[in-house]
């Protein structure tokens, strides 16, 4: 059985869906379930040393608001616009 297939699929997969500023899982639900799953992530060792950060609400705007002034005088006048989409689509999500 040949995996080629497979591989061709996932390579071309993408998922297209709107970012909306709502969640239908309580904030401190979604704490709960990245908590648990940091500490059952596979690591060297056993060593457990994965972070993650979980920003909610004026601090998810907050960071991509940073993402924007840092990355808007390094991104070629001409691509601005497609990176400021991004950027504006990713804000426009509950959480980061």
């Amino acid at each position: 059985m040949s995996a080629t297939p497979y591989l061709t699929a996932l390579a071309a997969r993408r998922s297209i869906y709107p970012l909306k500023k709502e969640s239908p899982i309580p904030d401190s639900r979604l704490r709960e379930i990245i908590t648990e799953v940091i500490k059952h992530v596979p690591s060297s060792f056993n060593a457990q040393s994965t972070r993650a950060v979980l920003l909610l609400h004026a601090e998810h705007d907050k960071l991509w608001d940073i993402h924007a002034e840092v990355l808007k005088p390094i991104v070629p006048a001409e691509g601005w616009a497609a990176t400021e989409g991004k950027i504006n689509m990713f804000k426009g999500a509950y959480a980061t």
